[in-house]
């Protein structure tokens, strides 16, 4: 299943349903110290917040006015993991990080445009890549 924000990346705000809101913990690392997080994987009927893949950060953003604090795939959906619950089948508005997702958006054609290059003029293939909120190696 293609996600809303892989059917239209320039897409700031959506509105959609809760499918599931269930309890979850989420550990996060912040300066080499890991936190674990109590909250709720959020499922939603589709969403245009991407989730974490092949190299490439998750969105963030709001759902029904709670932060979205990660947003991971699990087989064909979407997970969200937020800070406070949302009921089951309630219509929720979805805003973007827009300055995120667009600074992720040119990393990322950045690095094909590289990569590209390279393999086409020195015959270098890509073994690795990270794109990062502080660096893309």
């Amino acid at each position: 299943m293609a996600f809303q924000c892989q059917r239209d990346s320039y897409m700031q705000e959506f509105d959609t349903s809760v499918v599931s809101c269930v309890p979850a913990e989420l550990t996060l690392e912040n300066n080499g110290k890991k936190e674990k997080l109590k909250g709720f994987n959020l499922k939603l009927k589709d969403t245009i917040l991407f989730p974490e893949g092949g190299g490439q950060p998750d969105d963030h953003g709001m759902v029904g006015g709670v932060p979205v604090l990660r947003v991971l795939r699990q087989g064909p959906e979407a997970v969200h993991f937020i800070s406070s619950a949302l009921e089951e089948g309630q219509e929720v508005h979805i805003k973007l990080d827009w300055e995120r997702r667009f600074d992720h958006m040119q990393q990322h054609s950045g690095q094909h445009l590289i990569t590209a290059l390279a393999d086409t003029m020195f015959g270098y293939k890509t073994t690795s890549w990270e794109l990062g909120r502080h660096v893309a190696a």
